[in-house]
Order: structure tokens, then C-alpha cells, then sequence
């Protein structure tokens, strides 16, 4: 096996090439094998004719760990708007579910109330739980509607509010075990 430093890449002995790097340098089984199971983050540099695995940089790592916890954050603040919230909008508290078709149906609600707001017997049905937590298609008023609607975007607003404040603190961090420390809950 050939290694080339400036073209970063193995040249197989088998294989003919019409042109090769003039920095080819052999390698033995032992290094070859030592730097196709390196971290993905480790380098690999040519120091005295030898094939060296260079361990990953701090800097690299931490890196890696904030991009890690940032994409669990971010996740976390998905399932957790869409996991639905609270509304008291019926009197009593409800949980009311969230999830993309669950938004486009209440938003739809929202609007139909806002020109239904002089019609009392309008009414729309929207998807509740009570705090049994058994769901119903319970029927709401334009206002109850409004109501729903800005509890479920209050919510949703501070969850992302929480989402931007944690990937603050993510990139601050100086160490990775800083950045592990940082969760959702």
C-alpha cells in the first residue's frame, strides 16, 4: 500500500495509475490497517518517511461534542413542541396535541373563528385530553378557539426561547463535558 500526503489518499500496489503524487511513501499492513480504524476526527501526516495517525486536536473534539448535544437540543425542542401543551381555554385544563397536522387544523380553526366572532352557535371541534387523560373531539367557541391557539403559540415560543438559551450556553462551553452537562430537561 502507497500513501500520498498532499493527495490525502492510499494508492493501492495492484492498481496502475497513469500519473501518482511524488510524495508516495509505502505502508506497511500494521499502519494501513492503524489509519483506516482511526477516530473519524484523527489526521493523518507523514513525519520521517512514516505513515503517523495524529489524535484528534481538542479543539476538533469539542467541536464534535457541541454539534452532537446541539443536534440533541434541537430534537428535544422538536418532540417537545410537538408533543403537544396546556390550555385551560374549556374551563378546566386540557392537553391539546401539536404535531404539523395538528398546528395546520387548529391555525385553520383560528381563522374560521376570527370571522365567526359575532356568531354564537359557531363552534369548531379540536382533539383535548382532560387531566384523566382520556382525548376528546370536544366542541370550542370562536373564543375558546382564539384561546387554544394562544396557548399553543405561547408555548411553542418559549420552548424555542429554551432551544435558542441552551445553544448558547452549547457554544460557550469549553469543554465537552460542559457541553454533556447541557440537556433539555
Amino acid at each position: 500500500m502507497r500513501f500520498s500526503k498532499s493527495a490525502g489518499t492510499f494508492f493501492p500496489e495492484e492498481l496502475d495509475y497513469q500519473s501518482l503524487p511524488d510524495d508516495l511513501i509505502t505502508v506497511s499492513e500494521v499502519e494501513y490497517r492503524a489509519a483506516m480504524s482511526r477516530h473519524h476526527l484523527a489526521t493523518l501526516d507523514v513525519v520521517n518517511g512514516r505513515l503517523v495517525v495524529c489524535a484528534p486536536s481538542s479543539d476538533a473534539l469539542l467541536e464534535q461534542e457541541r454539534s452532537v448535544q446541539s443536534s440533541k437540543i434541537s430534537q428535544a425542542c422538536r418532540t417537545a413542541i410537538t408533543g403537544g401543551f396546556q390550555s385551560s381555554a374549556l374551563g378546566a385544563e386540557h392537553t391539546y396535541p401539536y404535531t404539523p397536522t395538528d398546528q395546520a387544523n387548529l391555525t385553520a380553526a383560528a381563522i374560521a373563528a376570527l370571522s365567526a366572532s359575532h356568531d354564537s352557535d359557531w363552534s369548531a371541534g379540536l382533539w383535548c385530553a382532560n387531566a384523566a387523560g382520556d382525548w376528546v373531539f370536544a366542541r370550542h367557541t370562536a373564543a375558546q378557539v382564539r384561546q387554544v391557539q394562544d396557548d399553543g403559540v405561547t408555548t411553542t415560543q418559549e420552548r424555542q426561547e429554551r432551544h435558542r438559551h441552551l445553544q448558547e450556553k452549547i457554544a460557550k462551553a469549553q469543554t465537552a463535558k460542559a457541553v454533556q452537562a447541557i440537556a433539555w430537561d
